[in-house]
């Protein structure tokens, strides 16, 4: 027997290759050919797309940072003036108060100095009028000097108690 044998049924297979070789060329190689073609070409355009989307995302994320710190500067700058509002308020609110207290120190020292005044007005119009009471008794009852003693002694104590 030979090596390499080769009969009718073998020659028959490679015929049948070749012939199914050439209808596959002829019918199917076009068509599998147009769909491998346009399927690499959907892959590109969307790895190519994807690739845009990705920079897309890239730089909508820089502006989103962006505007966020320029948010936040900007929430900070009114946070800063807020607070430089509220000092000079309170500092309005302090130095209204200090003039409030000091006008009405003021006030009251000057209701007192008045009430004093009409104080030293009523009781010089009491001793005025005491005094005079005092004498006009004297002048009715011509007393002797000891009942007269007893009465200024009298006068001297009730304006004491007025006082």
């Amino acid at each position: 027997m030979p090596v390499i044998s080769i009969d009718v049924n073998l020659f028959w297979q490679i015929i049948n290759f070749f012939i199914l070789v050439f209808v596959f060329n002829k019918y199917f190689k076009t068509p599998i050919q147009r769909i491998l073609t346009e399927r690499k070409k959907k892959i590109t355009s969307e790895l190519h797309s994807a690739t845009l989307s990705k920079e897309e995302a890239k730089v909508s994320a820089k502006q989103a940072e962006t505007a966020l710190k320029e948010a936040r500067d900007e929430a900070h700058e009114i946070l800063k003036k807020a607070e430089y509002r509220a000092e000079e308020v309170r500092n309005e609110i302090l130095a209204d108060a200090r003039l409030q207290k000091e006008r009405m120190l003021r006030e009251a020292s000057e209701e007192v100095m008045r009430l004093k005044a009409k104080a030293r007005r009523d009781l010089h119009q009491e001793v005025t009028s005491l005094a005079v009471e005092l004498a006009e008794k004297l002048m009715k009852k011509n007393i002797d000097k000891q009942t007269a003693t007893d009465l200024i002694d009298d006068f001297i104590e009730r304006v004491g108690d007025e006082a």
